[in-house]
């Protein structure tokens, strides 16, 4: 069996998708996994073991690119395709490359006419984890029940894991613990407030053998640069769009805990092997039970509010905006280094 399973979106998306792989190739050794993903989170499954070729589609790619994709597909003889997002255009373009048996959530109108597999999942109404969402749509595929205490995992090739060692050898050659701030969420949750982050940046940078970075990219840049005008430590550095995302992989996995809102760095931290601490708002469609983090050494810090959000955050038009206000700077500090211990295997108290 060849199978295309399709995740198109952003970052935290394909990560929370990673053990389709992992658990389909452990049912089906003689299987073949291909991914397809957008052009920016290929270096996410390029080193997959479980991911036997690499695909990209981006709707801004325009008819002749999805007229070559199909052309390319179609040789390819695929059995089935999976899409973990649904996405009409792509979609569409399955169909035409020939694949008949196409799985995928019953989300939309069009979804009903292109997906001959499709299963209704309710996923916006946020009462389940998006991973789990993943899980049972293979399910459909295979025949048979995934296992829920899969954990993302993300696989560098030689070259990043070198950037790593490199990085933590330059920038915290006797650092104990190495932490990332990551301020920003780019649109996808509530943002808790700058000044907070540099307020735990602070207290971190001045625990003995720590070393602290913010890590940001492009649409974080206003988060970060609140940051430093909230009077971030001087004994902290911030690694603002200094690097591609391939290359910020290997930055990445050489730390040791990451802190941040409901973002795709967050799950790239944990699918890295570091501990995660993530600040999430509770409103269903955002809260942790549908977006936190999957891996091993976690926690998540919710405000304490009964949230008059059903689905969506409602924002600006909520009386209690902005709710993460309520998340207090000590608290988060006190659960990085929680995470650190159970990551060590110390003592949390």
């Amino acid at each position: 069996m060849k199978i295309l399973v399709a995740r198109t979106d952003r970052l935290g998306d394909l990560v929370l998708s990673l053990p389709v792989f992992a658990v389909g190739r452990a049912a089906h050794p003689d299987w073949q996994f291909h991914a397809l993903v957008s052009p920016v989170c290929a270096p996410l499954v390029e080193n997959d073991p479980g991911v036997a070729a690499v695909w990209t589609w981006s709707e801004a790619g325009g008819p002749l690119a999805d007229a070559e994709l199909v052309e390319r597909l179609r040789a390819e003889h695929f059995d089935a395709a999976v899409l973990l997002h649904f996405r009409a255009p792509l979609a569409r373009l399955l169909v035409r490359a020939g694949i008949r048996r196409r799985y995928g959530p019953l989300s939309k109108p069009s979804s009903w006419l292109l997906l001959n597999r499709g299963s209704w999942q309710h996923r916006s109404r946020g009462g389940r984890h998006e991973m789990d969402f993943n899980l049972d749509l293979l399910a459909h595929v295979t025949g048979e029940a995934a296992p829920r205490d899969a954990e993302p995992c993300l696989h560098l090739g030689a070259a990043q894991l070198e950037i790593g060692r490199t990085f933590r050898r330059q920038r915290a050659p006797d650092a104990r613990v190495v932490a990332f701030l990551h301020p920003g969420s780019g649109g996808s949750a509530l943002d808790w407030e700058p000044a907070r982050f540099a307020a735990v940046a602070g207290q971190l940078a001045a625990l003995p053998g720590w070393r602290v970075f913010v890590t940001g990219h492009g649409g974080d840049g206003p988060a970060v640069l609140a940051m430093q005008a909230a009077g971030l430590d001087p004994r902290v550095e911030v690694l603002l769009d200094m690097y591609a995302l391939r290359e910020f992989l290997g930055v990445l996995s050489s730390g040791d805990v990451f802190l941040g809102p409901s973002t795709g760095p967050l799950h790239l931290a944990g699918a890295l092997g570091l501990g995660v601490v993530g600040i999430y708002p509770p409103v269903p469609a955002m809260s942790p039970g549908r977006w936190g983090p999957r891996n091993r050494w976690n926690r998540v810090l919710v405000p304490e509010v009964a949230c008059p959000g059903r689905h969506a955050c409602l924002l600006e038009r909520c009386p209690l905006h902005n709710c993460l206000s309520e998340v207090g700077v000590n608290a988060a500090v006190a659960a990085v280094r929680a995470v650190v211990g159970e990551r060590d295997g110390l003592p949390t108290a």
